[in-house]
């Protein structure tokens, strides 16, 4: 990348604009990962892991890390004897995902988070009849996107049956074999429903 020499010669304000203006939103994944494949509520975390790199802005100089673009974040639920566990995270524009982690893992932080993504399997027991009533420890969510494992039509019904702290409106539902298709609330779940049928999901 060229050197723009005359950029510190900028005015102080000017410099801070064109720093906030690199700033874009992102997915950011951080997960737990786990000793076994499956996940019940007995087991326990070993290690947090993210795949999320940091934003080139931080790594340009002093002056663009101090100006608090973004944060260095979840270093609270860190698991011990695994070094300096945190990311960095603009938390008013970033969505989080934990992927299959469990809801219960990120309780300590769940408040900071206003956008969540997380993968599941909706019509799992599990997660119908118990792990959904944790989404709302996420107090401050704005938007909740998940990815349902077991297919687009596992969806249905959903968005009134379980408590969203985002409202239902904010609810998006990602195609788990083609990321670019999303279906929103209620209204996404009657395209579901039209493509693909009905589901009969735990009662």
């Amino acid at each position: 990348m060229a050197t723009f020499h005359p950029f510190p010669r900028l005015p102080y304000e000017l410099r801070m604009q064109i720093w906030e203006a690199t700033v874009e939103p992102r997915v950011v994944n951080f997960e737990f990962i786990y000793q076994r494949r499956w996940r019940i509520p007995a087991e326990r975390p070993t290690y947090i892991k993210s795949s999320t790199p940091v934003p080139a802005v931080l790594q340009t100089c002093q002056e663009a890390r101090n100006h608090g673009l973004y944060q260095k974040c979840f270093s609270e639920i860190a698991i011990p004897g695994h070094g300096a566990q945190y990311v960095w995270v603009n938390l008013g524009m970033d969505t989080i995902d934990i992927g299959e982690s469990m809801f219960e893992s990120f309780k300590p932080v769940a408040p900071l988070i206003h956008r969540l993504k997380f993968a599941r399997e909706m019509q799992s027991e599990f997660f119908y009849h118990s792990e959904v009533r944790e989404v709302q420890d996420f107090v401050n969510a704005k938007e909740i996107w998940i990815v349902p494992l077991d297919g687009l039509n596992s969806c249905v019904g959903a968005t009134e049956e379980h408590y969203w702290p985002c409202g239902k409106d904010n609810v998006f539902y990602i195609d788990p074999d083609n990321p670019e298709r999303v279906f929103v609330g209620s209204d996404g779940e009657d395209e579901i429903d039209t493509l693909y049928g009905p589901v009969e999901l735990y009662q």
